[in-house]
């Protein structure tokens, strides 16, 4: 086995590309800290204190990696790795016969239970989520957790609630041993080649993601031999996130941010499987195994980032536990160690975002033997919970016999009800459509979370100005990137709402001046009429606009002038030393606001009229500032609406709407399609010759959704920011008028 080492050290195979970011560990360990301190939270009903318990399935880092990260590596050459990826279920394995499928998965029941898992509560059976979802885990009993509060006679007895209740644990539907799962420790305790992955950890030749992907390989490389192989003959052998789609399927994410990330992805992909193929194949001809192909490495790569998960593995007790107790005393390190990998059997958990899902998970290790216990005494799981799980109808109360060390366990949510036979759901997070697409490959209809990404366009480097250089370091001082990603504008307007509230009567400061004549020569007439258009004759004044204040950072930051930019960067400069010196004296710091003026329109309208000719004259620069500000934002808004439904892309909004109308209907599918584009009527006849049409119709349909919602985002906004400019100008009109008003009054 000593060939690996050297094919490796000679060929220089698995070096930086290969790890998606050199602080690749570091990013996991800590975003998924910060993963589990922010979205773990609990009560629990009798001690009335907050816990955090609620695990989001995934590979740590993997929600954004697709997504951000790629528009990171287009825009700044790297390739960022941050969010959560949950497990997902997609087309079996096991074909279209009822027999295989059923042989398959008793075969895959056996074998879960061999390893340790406890599944006498839930099967493992085809989803009942639609077409294309592959296997899900349903109940095979009714079940149900307790409700929060008081209970319902504590108005009929109060003096009940003064005693202690019992302490209840959550309702655990399933369990499934750590040991089973495939993590980097799994790799490197494989007696063939062990010891291989750990000398390529320990050089840093592989990242634990990749060595877990390659471990994936070289397992289904294995066949029946494999440890994990009625796993892994469950499992979907294709997939329909967009790295594998057709050219043709593709084109029908023209214009979408995807359609430009999956390129990214696919050209990195093949970059890093340039580097394993020689090794991976000298490792299987060693083994005795077929060589891999470029299919098998996609298969691994898809599997990972559609079913993985951070496990918070914590040293006793639950992860949930560990987290309470780690918030309370305010200790800095916390009792957990995140491991990345796939925990058969979990992984089958379908997601549901409404009606809310039934169950979460969360990693329990035995507890360590407190005084006065005997060694070997069974260890009671943590009373702490998610906000689902405080106590059940059930008390569970007896330790799983199969497991000796951490387990992962399918928990109820707090008040959730379970029948016999039904579908059991979790969360895969706040995910839009365009990383629910690219990492799982479906797509929400009316997704809550979905968002617009937009870029501010650079000139190539070699034609920067010292503008230009100017500009991008102030950026970068900001902390910003010349992208930003938009969700709907009535929330944005309702998370900002507080904030801007609190803000709306602060005083502007000279340090936050804003661009004045020459931001207001920026914008010429025939831009201000352009913008105002086909909404221009809307009745009424138009819903305030409420843009994210990185967004007003970013694009101020592309309308400033040499010097307004200067002004700016003594400001941050001198902010920043004062920051640093009360970081040193140990006084304690204000969160960062953001940097461009807080302007309510509504609130100045209201009070210009009480002005003086200096607070005047600085509004109406303020406002010069924004005009330019909104106008850019309209432009970029134009070209992404031009991009999605102009002529290289895939059609108006209408269209779509119609198509997907009639998407049950191959005949009248095409029909649609042929008036929408090129690219989806060609898509569609492909559909129709091929006969795996169920597959690709669940590509197309996936593909629609997507991009009639970032078409809908983008109208969305460009029809508030009109809004928000024509309010803006007419205010300004008689903002200026009064001042001319007082100045005529004066020379008199």
């Amino acid at each position: 086995m000593a060939v690996l080492p050297l094919l490796l050290c000679r060929t220089a195979v698995l070096e930086s590309p290969v790890v998606l970011n050199q602080q690749l560990r570091t990013l996991a360990t800590a975003s998924a800290a910060l993963l589990l301190s922010s979205s773990s939270r609990a009560r629990n009903a009798d001690e009335g204190r907050a816990v955090l318990g609620r695990w989001l399935p995934g590979a740590a880092a993997a929600g954004a990696a697709a997504i951000v990260g790629t528009m990171a590596a287009l825009f700044a050459g790297s390739f960022d790795v941050k969010g959560d990826v949950p497990p997902t279920s997609t087309a079996p394995a096991t074909g279209g016969d009822l027999d295989e499928q059923a042989a398959a998965l008793k075969k895959l029941h056996e074998w879960l239970i061999s390893q340790g898992a406890d599944l006498s509560k839930v099967e493992i059976k085809p989803s009942q989520a639609g077409p294309g979802a592959g296997f899900g885990i349903s109940s095979k009993v009714a079940a149900s957790s307790r409700r929060p509060g008081a209970p319902w006679w504590s108005w009929v007895w109060p003096l009940r609630g003064l005693h202690a209740e019992p302490q209840y644990e959550p309702t655990t539907l399933a369990s499934f041993p750590l040991d089973a799962a495939i993590t980097v420790r799994t790799a490197c305790n494989d007696p063939q080649v062990g010891q291989q992955f750990s000398w390529m950890l320990d050089k840093h030749l592989l990242d634990e993601r990749t060595a877990v992907m390659v471990y994936l390989l070289i397992e289904r490389l294995r066949g029946n031999e494999s440890r994990f192989a009625p796993w892994i003959h469950a499992l979907p052998r294709t997939f329909d996130v967009p790295i594998v789609y057709t050219d043709q399927e593709l084109a029908e994410l023209r214009g979408t941010a995807l359609h430009r990330a999956t390129a990214t992805v696919v050209k990195r992909l093949r970059e890093t499987w340039s580097r394993l193929e020689a090794p991976l194949v000298a490792v299987a001809r060693e083994l005795g195994l077929p060589a891999p192909r470029w299919e098998d490495w996609v298969w691994s790569y898809c599997v990972f980032w559609s079913r993985g998960q951070s496990l918070p593995v914590p040293e006793s007790g639950s992860a949930s536990s560990a987290l309470v107790g780690h918030s309370s005393n305010g200790n800095d390190k916390i009792p957990i160690q995140i491991l990345e990998g796939l925990v058969p059997g979990l992984d089958f958990c379908n997601h549901r975002l409404t009606p809310s899902p039934q169950c979460w998970w969360e990693v329990v290790t035995p507890e360590r033997p407190k005084a006065g216990v005997e060694p070997g005494a069974p260890a009671s799981s943590s009373s702490s919970c998610s906000p689902g799980c405080p106590g059940s109808a059930t008390t569970i109360t007896t330790a799983y016999p199969h497991s000796s060390g951490p387990t992962v366990r399918l928990q109820l949510h707090l008040g959730a009800h379970l029948r016999a036979g039904e579908e059991v759901y979790i969360s895969y997070g706040d995910k839009s459509n365009e990383e629910l697409l690219m990492l799982y490959g479906f797509a929400l209809e009316d997704n809550p979370h979905d968002h617009l990404m937009l870029f501010c366009p650079l000139p190539p480097r070699a034609e920067w100005d010292d503008v230009m250089y100017a500009r991008m370091e102030l950026l970068q001082a900001y902390g910003l990137r010349p992208q930003f990603f938009l969700p709907h504008p009535d929330q944005a307007t309702s998370a900002s709402g507080t904030a801007k509230r609190g803000k709306a009567g602060a005083s502007q400061t000279s340090s936050r001046k804003a661009g004045g004549s020459a931001a207001i020569s920026a914008v010429t007439a025939a831009d201000t009429s352009a913008a105002l258009d086909a909404d221009s004759d809307a009745a009424g004044p138009a819903p305030p606009l409420d843009l994210p204040a990185e967004v007003l950072d970013t694009l101020e930051v592309f309308v400033l002038n040499f010097q307004e930019l200067s002004v700016r960067s003594k400001a941050l400069q001198a902010v920043m030393e004062e920051r640093r010196a009360a970081r040193a004296a140990g006084s304690p710091q204000a969160a960062m606001s953001q940097h461009s003026p807080v302007l309510d329109l509504a609130v100045l309208r209201s009070r210009y009229e009480r002005m003086i000719t200096a607070e005047l004259r600085h509004y109406l620069q303020a406002l010069g500032l924004r005009m330019a500000t909104l106008t850019t934002f309209i432009r970029l808004l134009e070209v992404k609406i031009t991009e999605l439904e102009g002529s290289e892309g895939t059609g108006l909004l209408e269209e779509d709407e119609r198509l997907l109308q009639s998407f049950g209907n191959s005949t009248a599918t095409a029909r649609s399609s042929t008036a929408v584009s090129g690219a989806s009527s060609g898509a569609t006849r492909e559909l129709q010759k091929s006969g795996d049409h169920g597959q690709r119709e669940s590509r197309l349909r996936a593909a629609l959704v997507y991009r009639m919602g970032q078409k809908r985002l983008a109208r969305a906004w460009l029809v508030r920011a009109k809004g928000e400019l024509r309010n803006l100008l007419a205010l300004m009109r008689d903002m200026q008028s009064r001042q001319d008003f007082l100045e005529r009054n004066q020379q008199q």
